[in-house]
């Protein structure tokens, strides 16, 4: 049995590298008290083309899928580690990162890390190989990788003369390759990875036979198995609608990587179009070609690529047909009725008229139903409506569409405060995600501050900046964010007043009289002289009253009471206030029983939430047993400890729980009362 690995590479490549002394079976795998567990790293190489799609969908996340069975079937004592490369920067064939070293497979945790991972940058393709191998120490003992590539090496290194010598160097070292959604030139250019090393090389074109393929590498080798070349048969229907899903019929030798598949009836024997694999059994499901005309079944064989068997079957052409208006606004969402094939994931779009055919922008898949709505371009002029197939992005069916500009009206007062909110009438298209901002003029188009979506009403409700001058109330596209129509607007200070007392014991709660814009969210609070703008301690909101009151700090010195934007915290005005150390007294008993009530007189600030307990002596600040406010008044009554021993009365503020006075209280045990000599025992 031959011990498995993997990479994933290309533009996003898994390696799995496994040990030697573990081995595992596609059977076995499912076993949750498996001994054969494997140790394993897997390597994805992130690189920008992963974003490419496959039928609809992007390979990084058919990638993913695959990782993601791959690893649920993995017995539970999996040692499992995670390297990724190119995912942090672009043009670096060094960016390789360790991101779980190998320890027991949580499978939760290693797909979040899969999941985080974002393509970005080269293809070392050869060097992932070298680094899978040398972590497994390949020299000294049996190891496997599978490479699974949608690329070919981007880093310059030739990766046939590095396997040749990784297979010179090795005790027993084996690449397996799945050539995933690989054009036949660059196919080519990996499978000597396979034929250099004694693996097998596979083919896989969507999520499907990437699975497949993924299954088959991870099940049982017969390092003596043969390739058998008896004659197979195929049978299918005489003719299919281009791109619709048929089945087929078969008969062969089965061997591991068999396929069939359609190609056009000239294609020299070798090659592949659509394929399934035979290991799913007989019949099996293909999708037909897009190209119509003559074409022809194979079954193929995986290791010696010959035609076992062939039948013939016409391509039969689609078309579809559409219903929508003539014109419409830039953006606008366009009702679209259609009829066609309704192949897996064909789409319509609306594009310019002169895109190349094969480019989409905004679409819907026909799977949602006969009627979809789909949002035209930006730009406006002449567009078409287009039905486009999921396989090859071909053209079955087009309309023309008029895209005019969408009219804007904008209405709204010339002038406003910093921050103030602003109410705007409106008119215009309404695309969806289209809004309104409010922005410094020199500020480029595209850019936005605070904004309201148009969908909101005909009247929004949006925020001025902070920074005065000369801005602009602009309407902006949901898709592309294009300001569609705009408005002058002069935002001015905002005038700000504070009227205070000029001193204040420390922690005092203290009246603000005030006058200003009250924007949303402003605010007014006392903190040290010192303090960098933008920074706050206690405060309340100007929406609570033109007379607020706010607690000052517990740190005495030079303070200021500001008044505080609600939008980025700017100071707009501020006022001196001398914060000065409150006078505090106690006055209690110095001793009392264990548990016993106290009671002691007070002086002091009085701050909201201060209170007055009775703790041991060295009880760390902020700490309290038994404890009275003082809102309760003086004198008060406070419960002493449970036990006895040198205890302090302190005042302690509730603003940051600091002992602002303490005296010292000695807590002791209750005396037994003394035995009666005389008392005899009762009989």
């Amino acid at each position: 049995m031959k011990i498995k690995s993997y990479l994933y590479s290309g533009c996003i490549a898994l390696t799995v590298a496994m040990m030697p002394t573990l081995a595992w079976s596609a059977e076995s795998s499912t076993s949750s008290d498996s001994s054969a567990a494997s140790n394993a790293i897997i390597v994805l190489d992130a690189s920008g083309s992963m974003w490419g799609t496959v039928r609809g969908e992007t390979k990084i996340d058919v990638a993913r899928r695959a990782i993601r069975q791959l690893v649920r079937e993995l017995p539970k004592n999996t040692q499992l580690g995670l390297v990724a490369y190119g995912h942090r920067r672009k043009g670096d064939c060094a960016d390789i990162e360790l991101l779980i070293p190998l320890q027991k497979l949580d499978a939760e945790k290693f797909m979040g890390k899969v999941d985080s991972i974002m393509p970005k940058g080269m293809t070392p393709l050869t060097s992932a190989i070298e680094f899978a191998a040398e972590s497994l120490a390949f020299k000294e003992q049996k190891a496997t990788v599978i490479l699974v590539s949608d690329g070919k090496e981007t880093c310059h290194r030739d990766p046939c003369e590095v396997a040749k010598k990784l297979e010179e160097l090795g005790v027993d070292f084996t690449a397996h390759v799945i050539a995933f959604d690989l054009s036949e030139k660059d196919a080519k250019s990996i499978e000597c990875i396979a034929k250099n090393t004694g693996g097998q090389f596979l083919k896989a074109n969507d999520a499907g036979t990437l699975t497949d393929a993924l299954q088959m590498v991870l099940e049982k080798e017969d390092e003596k198995e043969e390739v058998k070349l008896d004659p197979a048969t195929v049978k299918g229907p005489g003719s299919v609608p281009a791109g619709s899903e048929f089945k087929v019929e078969w008969t062969g030798p089965n061997n591991k990587g068999d396929y069939i598949t359609i190609v056009p009836k000239n294609m020299e024997d070798g090659k592949y179009k659509n394929y399934t694999y035979t290991r799913n059994g007989s019949p099996v499901k293909l999708t037909a070609l897009m190209d119509v005309g003559p074409a022809e079944l194979r079954y193929m064989t995986a290791k010696a690529g010959k035609v076992l068997g062939r039948a013939d079957i016409e391509i039969t052409p689609v078309a579809a047909t559409l219903k929508a208006v003539e014109k419409c606004a830039a953006g606008n969402t366009v009702k679209i009725e259609w009829t066609g094939p309704n192949n897996p994931r064909d789409y319509i779009t609306i594009v310019p008229k002169a895109l190349e055919d094969g480019k989409y922008l905004k679409y819907s898949y026909t799977k949602n139903g006969e009627t979809l709505k789909v949002e035209a371009p930006m730009k406006t002029g002449e567009c078409e409506i287009r039905y486009m197939s999921g396989q090859g992005d071909k053209v079955l069916g087009r309309r023309d569409l008029l895209v005019e500009e969408a009219g804007v009206t904008l209405k709204a007062i010339e002038k406003c405060a910093a921050g103030n909110t602003v109410k705007i009438e409106w008119t215009g298209p309404n695309n969806p995600r289209d809004y309104i901002t409010i922005v410094p003029k020199a500020l480029e188009d595209g850019k936005y501050l605070k904004y309201s979506y148009a969908k909101n009403g005909e009247t929004l409700k949006v925020e001025a900046p902070m920074k005065t001058g000369e801005c602009e109330i602009r309407y902006m596209s949901g898709q592309g964010d294009k300001v569609l129509g705009r408005r002058d607007l002069l935002v001015e200070e905002a005038g700000v007043t504070l009227k205070a007392i000029e001193k204040c014991a420390a922690g005092n709660t203290v009246k603000i009289e005030w006058t200003g814009p009250n924007n949303s969210r402003d605010y007014i609070t006392i903190v040290p002289k010192a303090l960098e703008d933008g920074k706050y301690l206690k405060y309340s909101y100007t929406k609570n009253g033109e007379t607020l009151k706010v607690e000052a700090p517990m740190k005495t010195g030079e303070c200021e009471i500001r008044y505080m934007s609600g939008q980025g915290d700017k100071v707009l005005a501020r006022r001196k206030i001398m914060v000065e150390k409150a006078e505090v007294n106690l006055k209690a008993n110095p001793e009392a029983l264990v548990g016993a009530v106290v009671q002691i007189e007070w002086t002091g600030p009085n701050n909201a939430r201060d209170y007055i307990t009775i703790v041991p002596v060295g009880t760390p600040e902020g700490k309290y047993k038994g404890y009275t406010y003082t809102k309760k008044g003086s004198p008060m009554k406070v419960k002493a400890p449970a036990k006895e021993g040198a205890c302090e009365v302190r005042y302690v503020a509730g603003q940051d729980g600091a002992t602002l006075f303490s005296v010292p209280l000695m807590i002791k045990q209750i005396e037994p009362e003394a035995e009666d000599e005389n008392e005899t025992e009762s009989e």
